[in-house]
């Protein structure tokens, strides 16, 4: 699989442990079942994948954004994701493709020949990525096309916002750390949230608050109305595992 994916120039990386993804899930707070897990990439030092990737030359990059996808997959699997009947939500870095319906029909043929479900795979698109632009709006439809799920990642923090959902209405919405961090000290976010949260429950949109880190945060969530929740509070990421709900929100709901 790796021989048929990566280029030759990338192989003695790819051997390393440079593509350790880590998984953190998405939990129902109300019945603290685990509706799906993100997969993030964590390097040899344990950084991100905006760190890692500006060490790689340029001609580098659409291969490694790929392999990650194709990492997360193949790890989640080992995992048993697919006997959890879970999502896997895997991020995507849209500047490093160039054809859209080129990348989704990649895709698509490796989930057939890994036996990942494509509606169980969720490609998430960063608010600060310019959803708005043509080339975004192409590839989430190509994407969408085949049967892959599309999540607006950090919803929120960029300049685009609720015009966006009525553009392309995607399957879920991901609100951005920093609204949740705000929640319980700006009624300005607080409104901000209110007003997503009515549009993703008349859009059937899921609605996910990322980046929750306080009980606090948690409870204010909760009233209003946002039960899917992420972040270390829910339970820390992990490589190599696919982490159950933490025993902190356990003991405290």
């Amino acid at each position: 699989m790796l021989d048929q994916i990566a280029p030759a120039p990338l192989q003695e990386a790819l051997r390393r442990d440079w593509f350790a993804m880590a998984f953190q899930p998405v939990v129902n707070t109300s019945t603290l079942i685990v509706t799906a897990y993100e997969a993030t990439f964590r390097g040899p030092d344990g950084e991100g994948p905006a760190a890692f990737v500006e060490t790689l030359a340029e001609d580098k990059r659409p291969t490694f954004d790929l392999r990650c996808r194709v990492a997360a997959i193949e790890q989640a699997m080992q995992l048993g994701i697919t006997e959890r009947h879970t999502r896997l939500a895997i991020k995507v870095m849209p500047s490093y493709i160039t054809d859209p319906d080129a990348d989704a029909d990649r895709m698509l043929r490796i989930v057939r020949r890994l036996g990942f479900p494509a509606r169980e795979l969720v490609f998430e698109f960063s608010d600060r990525d310019h959803l708005e632009s043509d080339k975004m709006l192409r590839l989430m439809k190509a994407y969408r096309k085949l049967g892959f799920l599309i999540a607006f990642d950090d919803f929120g923090a960029g300049d685009m916002g609720l015009d966006l959902v009525s553009a392309f209405t995607p399957d879920t919405l991901k609100l951005a750390p920093e609204l949740v961090h705000s929640l319980c000290s700006s009624w300005a976010k607080r409104i901000v949230v209110e007003r997503v949260a009515e549009i993703a429950k008349k859009g059937r949109i899921r609605l996910i608050a990322e980046g929750v880190t306080t009980r606090a945060e948690h409870d204010r969530l909760r009233s209003l109305e946002v039960t899917l929740m992420q972040g270390d509070l829910i339970a820390l990421p992990q490589v190599g595992a696919l982490p159950a709900p933490s025993l902190r929100l356990n003991a405290a709901a």
